[in-house]
């Protein structure tokens, strides 16, 4: 009896009910017998077990469909609740009905293969399972190769090799010692007569080639290899070796690598072949792009013929009469095209049910799919120049689906090179071959979307517009040539009686891209012809349609007015027929939200772009949005739209809202939403720079102030810049407003100044402000005694974040007070330095001198150089780098008094060298910043360089990372002189010479376009030609600079040598057992790796080339080399988990193909263990480095395709998805799920 539901569910009752001679109270219950099995609660003594497997047993040969039905469903549930014996008798009973002969047994034989199948499915593979699933295995096993052996009833026969197969792929690994049986058994079936046994054969082999070891395997394949040789006369008997390569590709497609040379030739040879048919060739086609995927590097000598072939047979078109056009690569450019399009000509209503031809092509512009995805190396050879054109050529293709999958390929081509040319925008030469074909991809799609041909459908339609769209990613303004052949077609998809919601929200989709991508000018004369239809769409009753027809108004309004000039009289008419279509979505209040927030959206642009246009209507308009900025669902978009408003150029007279919106906007900054107070405050920044004189507004200010001061701290240093910001265009606005700022806003900006957070915008708002009310007369001396109280707040601590703001602070007074103000400051704070009360107060001085001296020229106080260089023999760290900071800022301000001194100082005091180098460090990047500064630095060159080059062989390495950053510096201001001068010193015979050298080209190397870029150019093979030094830290320094070269110039420097360079690092990247060696430490050894770093530096330089090189890289080689990464040490092992995570997103079917090498690492990695004994620090990063590992996975998840992968998907059933890992995995996963939703919702408020 149930021990959990006694009461509810009688196992006596169901079982005198289950024998009872009504089949209704049979069928009642199993039913409920179903119901119970099911949950997780119901539990049964050993006895209640045994009778009820009995009983259900016998129901399987119950006279009622239904009741059999029932018992099916039992078994699977009873199965993995039960005990050994039990599960025992089911199989038995099972196999004895699937096996038997006598007449009459077909139905019960249909009943258990469905009962197998169910027991098989529901049964776990795990640990909890072992002794279940053993039982399952040696039961069903033997009978099943019986069954599959048996000659005389095919249907048997097919019936065993069904459940063998669900057998294989559930517990193939366990059913080990069977497996030679199982092989011989299977491949006669190769050869049935039966279609079905044929096809069941190979998905046992499918599963089989997963765990059979190497010598049973190669068997297998020389079997298959043997009878395609003796089936090439007979194209029925050659798809059944084909289909089976397929299957064990797709299984483990790694294992075939040595087989090529003899599979892929055939392949190919039979798909060519005369007597091939079209299935046949079908199968050919489908097994090389399996192939292609889980071979890659093996199959990448065959990639030319494969790509023939493919473009050879995306035009097999027998049965259509197209010789004309066949070979021709202009897509419906003459007469004939265009009756095709138009659905003219006798061939457009050919028709032929036997035509199986479009299975070849589909198979073909699948294979080139594949191609084009996994192999972005081939993208300018071979791409652009043989696949893209034959392409375009078959967008004239008769049949549907084919003609869909051809537009997925040639959208693959377009992401591959957005892939590409959105990390490197410089590379025109990338672009511009794709520029070429755009004129013939209009040609072959603009006829199908205006045609009215029934034969051009929807899906056809929809799937062009989202290859314009592509098209449109990828170029810049690509269709500027090409507008009046795309505007019937937006006219016919928008209008056409026949157009459904989906096709309508294509088109306006595209077209919203089109206006916002192109020049205003290209538009002049189809704006009318485009705009009649998106007006008509707005009034649309499908909110989804309405609201894209408002974002393309949107875009419309950008176009009607594109420079400040006056409406041209033709678009009046047009200005207010959007304005009205806008308006009446604007008043209405019961339509859906995303529709009221576009049509707010439109109708600020409307005002802001066209809004003298519109001068008696704006009162109103004012009126509703004042009204929506009140309404808590739509206000946050209003607040946009009003600030879109108040930027207008055209100045538009607000004052009917302005007050009342000033109070609202102020009164949205005590919400809890970030992004409303974010919007708010941006809005009243703007509000008060363009309206701040008007006479109602400076009474609103004391009010938004007082708002103001709670969102200055360092909790969100965005919030406070913008509310510091805003309180710098009221003091502008309204100077009377500075009692009530002194009171409110600054000591809260003082308080801020404490923290050692503040920096960047809110750093640069602060002073802003501090400098303002220095102008508007508010005592200096009383503000600078203010300032230096938060630095006396802070001497115990000494927090140099917080001295340095404080300094800048200081510094943005004085840059505000009078001359004799700023001297005397600067006077008090040099008398500090030379007599210093405390160190603190010395810091201060230091930095305040060095910031006034940043912009003030200070060379009149005499002393001063000296007064500072005192402090370099400070006995404190942080004085002698303030000191050496401080001395560079003053010689900034007076570069010709302070810079002979300095490099008299780094010649003739060696004890003082290195703080002074940072000192010419801080003069040389600073005045690199302006042209200005250059021109004064390269008065002084000759002086400095040979300095710098005669310090690159220090003894320190930190006074040679200064001196390389100096020379990278100069390199960038003086390129014709410094990179000839850097590559003289690359020959030098010392090793940290050449380590300083190659170190500064990384400084050299700035990410804005600079004219050392086309000087670099040239010569970088013979820089990066370090990474083959004999030297370890030249080798790693060269790679540093290779990684920052292709992070930021990958196109111009880097992308035409990795062909030489990606082998070499690989080499860096493998683990060498000659730089490991063993420390002796007494009581144990200790081993230390030396070549860690240097792996870490091609690790990291593989991850930035993935970002911005990714079609350059032969990806298997590169998957090969982070298989390697997968078994390294902790910190190489998770950036190879990021690495797969961006290979995932970006390369995800060629990874799928490597999968196979990287799953078993992985899986050491997510089963790992912190050793007994092991400190709280060692069981936190193994933690972190599986929770790592299983991100990886996750993104691998979410290739389309990688669960085929037999291995991973055996990974992930039997180690991530079971045991404890499942939760974590879980955990990991929702995580992720939330970030990605949050950068969508991010995206989307932008």
């Amino acid at each position: 009896m149930s021990g959990s539901s006694a009461g509810a569910f009688s196992v006596n009752s169901t079982l005198e009910k289950m024998a009872s001679r009504d089949k209704d109270f049979r069928y009642m219950a199993t039913a409920d017998l179903v119901t119970e099995l099911n949950k997780e609660s119901f539990k049964l003594d050993a006895d209640s077990e045994k009778r009820l497997t009995a009983n259900v047993l016998k129901l399987l040969e119950d006279s009622s469909n239904q009741v059999q039905e029932l018992a099916v469903k039992c078994l699977g549930p009873l199965a993995r609740k039960a005990k050994e014996p039990q599960v025992s008798d089911i199989v038995d009973a099972l196999m004895n009905h699937l096996l038997a002969e006598k007449k009459g047994s077909d139905e019960l034989r249909d009943i258990a293969s469905i009962g197998l199948k169910t027991v098989i499915s529901e049964i776990p593979n795990d640990a909890s399972s072992a002794a279940v699933v053993q039982v399952i295995t040696k039961r069903l096993t033997p009978r099943l190769i019986v069954g599959v052996s048996n000659e005389a009833k095919p249907d048997i026969i097919s019936y065993s090799l069904e459940a063998l197969n669900d057998l294989l792929g559930k517990f193939g690994s366990q059913m080990a010692a069977d497996h030679e049986k199982i092989l011989k058994a299977i491949q006669p079936q190769l050869s049935a007569k039966k279609a079905i046994s044929r096809k069941r054969a190979i998905g046992c082999l499918g599963h089989l080639s997963v765990t059979i070891p190497e010598q049973l395997f190669n068997e297998l394949l020389a079997g298959l290899l043997k009878l395609l040789d003796e089936s090439s006369s007979n194209a029925e008997k050659l798809r059944t070796p084909i289909q089976a390569i397929g299957a064990i590709s797709k299984s483990v497609g790694y294992r075939l690598s040595k087989f090529l040379p003899s599979i892929v030739p055939s392949l190919l040879r039979y798909a060519q072949a005369q007597n091939s048919d079209d299935d046949l060739r079908e199968n050919c086609l489908q097994c090389i792009e399996s192939l292609l995927v889980r071979c890659p590097a093996e199959i990448a000598a065959y990639l030319d013929g494969i790509v023939a072939v493919a473009l050879h047979f995306i035009k097999h078109d027998p049965n259509y009469d197209d010789a004309d056009t066949m070979d021709t690569d202009d897509a419906g450019g003459d007469e004939s095209d265009e009756n095709e399009e138009d659905g003219g000509g006798e061939e457009a209503d050919y028709s032929d049910d036997d035509d199986m031809s479009w299975k070849v092509r589909r198979a073909s512009a699948k294979l080139l799919s594949m191609v084009i995805n996994t192999r972005p190396e081939l993208l300018q050879d071979t791409v652009y120049r043989k696949v893209a054109p034959v392409l375009i050529s078959r967008f004239k293709e008769r049949e549907e689906n084919v003609k869909l999958d051809v537009f997925a390929a040639m959208v693959d081509v377009l992401r591959q090179t957005h892939n590409v040319a959105k990390r490197n925008p410089e590379l025109t030469s990338l672009t511009e071959p794709l520029r070429e074909l755009v004129p013939k991809i209009v040609a072959g799609v603009s006829k199908q979307l205006s045609s009215k041909s029934q034969a051009h459908s929807i899906k056809v339609r929809c799937a062009i517009y989202g290859l314009l769209r592509e098209l449109v990613s990828v170029l810049k303004a690509p269709l500027s040539d090409h507008v009046g052949a795309l505007v019937p077609g937006l006219q016919h998809s928008l209008a056409a009686k026949n157009s459904n919601s989906n096709l309508k929200i294509e088109a306006l989709t595209f077209l919203r891209l089109l206006l916002a991508s192109h020049p205003p000018a290209v538009f002049n004369a189809h704006l009318r012809p485009l705009a009649d239809p998106v007006f008509s769409a707005v009034r649309d009753a499908y909110y989804r349609i309405a609201a894209e027809a408002l974002r393309v108004c949107s875009e419309l309004v950008l176009l009607m007015r594109p420079e400040a000039s006056s409406t041209s009289e033709q678009m009046r008419p047009l200005v207010r027929d959007l304005f009205t279509a806008t308006l009446e979505k604007l008043k209405l209040q019961d339509i859906d939200q995303e529709v009221k927030e576009s049509a707010i959206t439109c109708t600020s642009l409307l005002l802001c772009n066209l809004g003298d246009e519109l001068k008696s209507e704006l009162p109103g308009v004012l009126s509703i949005l004042l009204d929506r900025l009140n309404n808590e669902i739509t206000r946050l978009t209003t607040v946009k739209a009003l600030e879109t408003i108040a930027s207008s150029r055209l100045h538009l007279d607000l004052s009917a809202i302005l007050a009342d919106s000033i109070n609202l906007l102020s009164s949205f900054l005590r919400k809890a939403n970030r992004q409303l107070k974010l919007s708010s405050l941006t809005t009243l920044v703007v509000l008060v720079h363009n309206y701040g004189s008007q006479k109602q507004i400076p009474d609103l200010f004391k009010a938004v102030l007082v708002e103001l001061a709670p969102l200055i701290s360092d909790a969100d240093l965005h919030l406070s810049h913008l509310a510091l910001s805003l309180t710098a265009e009221i003091l502008s606005a309204d100077p009377k407003s500075a009692d009530t700022i002194t009171g409110e806003i600054l000591p809260r900006a003082l308080e801020l100044t404490k923290s050692p957070l503040l920096q960047g915008l809110a750093l640069e708002s602060q002073l802003q402000v501090l400098g303002l009310l220095v102008k508007t007369g508010y005592g200096y001396e009383r503000l600078l005694e203010l300032v230096i109280g938060v630095a006396g707040a802070h001497k115990d601590t000494g927090s140099k974040a917080v001295l340095g703001n404080v300094a800048r602070a200081v510094a943005a007074l004085s840059s505000s007070a009078s001359a004799a103000q700023l001297h005397a400051t600067v006077d008090r704070f040099a008398a500090t330095i030379a007599k210093p009360a405390d160190e603190p107060s010395r810091l201060l001085a230091l930095y305040v001198v060095g910031h006034i001296g940043r912009s003030t020229d200070l060379s009149k106080h005499g002393g001063l150089h000296k007064t500072i260089l005192a402090a370099f023999d400070s006995p404190f760290e942080d004085t002698r780098q303030a000191a050496s900071y401080s001395l560079g800022l003053v010689a900034v301000g007076a570069l010709d008094k302070y810079l002979p001194q300095i490099l008299a100082e780094i010649s003739s005091n060696p004890k003082l060298k290195y703080l002074v180098l940072h000192s010419l460090r801080e003069i040389i990047v600073r005045q690199s910043a302006s042209a200005s500064g250059v021109g004064a630095l390269q008065a002084h060159q000759a002086q400095i360089l040979p300095l710098l080059f005669d310090n690159c062989s220090s003894d320190e390495e930190g006074t040679r990372n200064v001196v390389a950053e100096c020379l990278g510096k100069l390199a960038i201001s003086s390129p014709h002189q410094l990179v000839p001068a850097l590559l003289e010193h690359v020959k030098s015979s010392q090793a940290s010479v050449r380590a300083t050298i190659i170190t500064a080209l990384k400084f050299a190397i700035a990410d804005k376009p600079r004219d050392v870029d086309t000087v670099l150019q040239p010569v970088m093979p013979q820089f990066l030609a370090l990474i083959r030094d004999s030297d370890l830290t030249v080798r790693r320094s060269t790679l540093l600079t290779l990684n920052f070269a292709a992070h930021n110039k990958a196109a111009l420097l880097i992308r035409d040598l990795l062909p030489t360079l990606l082998p070499l690092i690989y080499g860096e990247a493998k683990v060498k057992p000659e730089l490991i060696r063993e420390v002796d430490l007494g009581p144990f050894k200790h081993k230390v790796d030396d070549g860690l770093d240097i792996r870490k530096a091609a690790y990291e330089c593989m991850y930035t080339l993935v970002d911005s090189c990714l079609d350059r890289i032969e990806l298997s080689a590169f998957i090969g080399s982070l298989a390697h990464a997968l078994k390294d040490q902790y910190d190489i092992k998770l950036l190879a988990h990021l690495m797969l995570s961006r290979l995932a997103s970006l390369a995800g079917p060629a990874l799928v193909g490597g999968l196979d090498q990287l799953v078993e690492p992985l899986r050491e990695t997510v089963s790992s263990k912190p050793k007994e004994g092991a400190v709280k620090q060692e069981i936190e990063r193994n933690d972190e480095l599986i929770r790592s590992a299983l991100r990886a996975v996750y993104a691998i998840t979410k290739i389309p395709g990688s669960e085929a992968n037999m291995k991973f998907e055996e990974f992930l059933r039997q180690t991530v998805r079971s045991g404890d890992l499942a939760e974590r995995f879980n955990a990991v996963k929702t995580e992720l799920e939330k970030t990605e939703g949050a950068s969508v919702d991010s995206m989307d408020l932008s």
